[in-house]
């Protein structure tokens, strides 16, 4: 049998401000073990393969910010599966984007089962989860599509709800409720037959076809005229924009799963048993992290004293705590959150009150490109100190600044320099001068990681201030 996982990986996880930025969210993070969520979809996808199911290919779908971030991070995993990455031109939510999914699996393979993965869940136990799954493939036809559903511990009002029907493991779907009120998230729970819904889905591509197409035309037709007119670049596949930009933003709760009695199709449900969590807050830390004696989880450089039930997470700097209890505290290099845990509820509150920060919402203090990654370390309104990393073989691209000028500091490495009409070799300890309007690059022709600390200076020193006139990456 052959299957096609599919990672949708479009969330923002503002209740994880400030390690979540819109440029960076939850899903590239590494909030638990050493690979972040979204390596860690792509590794339980790949367990899914065994004697009897052949993964043809991973389908990631993803948005033009994120790119770079995902060609990244799969890298590093180094697979020797298929991968595509289908880039939308903007987020529309999860049904358009299973619908350019399920569009790619089919123009493949007609006959293609999609395991439909979001890319920011966390799960303890991959046994049980690729268990869960291979139950789930045999189950799924043209008229059925399974689901897993998750064991609620608390009445939460983050969550949609499953209810269903069954003595057997194969549970009949009666219903979906999409992020009940509290109440009415207190009388699912109390009824043992309500699940939580983890998003995850195992169906047919022809089945999602089928279904969007009579439960929302709208995304159905613009999705898939924009498929046809794509675009593909050596490492994406780019819907048409303008067709695209068409289609209603709905979620696959909301467009289908709610809908389902009407659209002739059977839903079936395996309960997920395997320390499932989808971290959507810092709460969610306590449910799956260990704990000292006190209660506490601290990540990084963090001294405590008289400390009980506290998260502290330390980027780069030292957290010293004295005698508190119930917070949460968390250092990510350009902002503090200190938190009362009964207040987490309020984050989507507090972070609407930081648009006069507009830029801590947005950008990272470690931003991701093609050729590795910068660091900015310091900056104030005329300068700006970072720490650019270039990988063996990568240069960043052929530019010029209208309105800064930069210095760089080789402190790792060799850097071969374009400066104007000059090509410079620049050692370790060595530094050279970019003056504003001139033309540069900076490869690393070297076999070993090449480190630069730049300094800029001038009027505006925004990302947008670049003018490429020649890139290897397309941007």
């Amino acid at each position: 049998m052959k299957i096609i996982p599919v990672i949708l990986c479009g969330g923002s996880g503002t209740r994880l401000w400030p390690l979540s930025r819109k440029q960076f969210p939850k899903q590239f993070l590494k909030l638990m073990g050493k690979l972040t969520l979204f390596q860690q979809s792509i590794s339980r996808a790949i367990n899914i393969e065994d004697k009897n199911i052949e993964i043809e290919e991973i389908l990631i779908v993803t948005n033009e910010n994120h790119r770079f971030l995902v060609l990244e991070q799969v890298d590093d995993l180094k697979l020797n599966v298929p991968i595509r990455v289908l880039l939308e031109p903007e987020p529309k939510n999860t049904a358009p984007a299973l619908t350019l999914a399920a569009l790619a699996a089919y123009e493949k393979n007609p006959e293609s089962i999609l395991v439909v993965l979001p890319a920011d869940q966390y799960v303890k136990d991959l046994n049980q989860f690729t268990i869960a799954v291979h139950n789930s493939i045999g189950e799924a036809n043209d008229k059925t599509i399974v689901t897993l559903g998750i064991t609620p511990t608390r009445p939460d009002i983050g969550f949609g709800y499953i209810c269903y029907q069954g003595e057997g493991s194969i549970k009949d779907v009666l219903g979906f409720k999409e992020k009940p009120n509290l109440e009415a998230a207190k009388k699912l729970i109390s009824n043992e037959n309500s699940a939580w819904n983890g998003g995850i889905f195992i169906l047919k591509a022809i089945t999602w076809l089928n279904i969007i197409e009579k439960s929302n035309n709208l995304i159905s037709k613009s999705v898939e005229n924009a498929w046809k007119n794509k675009n593909n670049d050596q490492w994406f596949i780019r819907p048409d924009k303008d067709m695209f930009m068409e289609s209603p933003s709905d979620s696959i709760d909301y467009a289908v799963m709610e809908k389902i009695k009407a659209l002739g199709v059977t839903v079936k449900m395996l309960l997920l048993d395997a320390g499932w969590s989808d971290l959507g807050s810092f709460n969610s830390l306590d449910d799956v992290e260990s704990k000292d004696k006190h209660g506490n989880i601290f990540k990084g450089d963090v001294i405590s004293m008289n400390t009980k039930n506290t998260i502290a997470i330390s980027s780069n700097k030292n957290i010293s705590l004295l005698g508190i209890q119930n917070l949460i505290v968390v250092d990510s290099g350009d902002s503090v959150l200190v938190a009362s845990k009964s207040d987490l509820h309020l984050m989507k509150e507090l972070v609407k009150k930081l648009e006069n920060h507009h830029h801590l919402l947005i950008h990272h203090n470690l931003v991701n490109r093609p050729w590795g990654f910068f660091e900015t370390i310091k900056e104030n309104s005329t300068y700006k100190v970072k720490l650019l990393e270039i990988k063996p073989g990568r240069s960043i691209s052929l530019q010029r600044h209208k309105k800064r000028s930069e210095h760089w500091v080789v402190v790792k490495g060799v850097a071969n320099i374009i400066k104007g009409e000059r090509e410079i070799l620049l050692n370790q300890n060595q530094s050279i001068y970019i003056e504003k309007n001139e033309i540069h690059r900076v490869k690393n022709a070297s076999k070993d990681l090449l480190q630069i600390i730049e300094v800029q200076s001038g009027e505006y020193l925004g990302e947008d201030d670049i003018e490429r006139l020649e890139d290897n990456y397309d941007r």
